[in-house]
């Protein structure tokens, strides 16, 4: 059995990171993780998926990922993805850490 959960920690007295966890928090899923992985990735690249973004047969992936402000509408911020899922066994940990900073 695998135990669902999501959390966002922005950074104390910071209301835009607070503002984006709250988003996050409505707006991404605690069950497809292929899901948000493959959405993140397009928007912080300014593409758009057509077409199925989960369950499409990867049995594990993981990785890290930077993304500086040229893909960004804000000129001054650096995004680093951290992201892990393992479709292989029951005992897994997913996630996608988003990490954001200003330069």
């Amino acid at each position: 059995m695998v135990d669902h959960y999501k959390r966002c920690e922005p950074s104390e007295g910071d209301s835009a990171a607070g503002n984006l966890c709250r988003w996050l928090m409505e707006n991404t899923s605690t069950e497809f993780m292929e899901a948000n992985i493959n959405i993140t990735m397009a928007c912080l690249q300014g593409q758009r998926i057509s077409g199925y973004v989960g369950n499409t047969g990867i049995e594990s992936w993981s990785g890290k990922a930077s993304f500086y402000s040229s893909n960004l509408v804000a000129g001054d911020v650096t995004i680093q993805l951290e992201y892990a899922l393992d479709n292989s066994g029951e005992s897994r940990e997913d996630f996608l850490e988003i990490t954001a900073s200003a330069d």
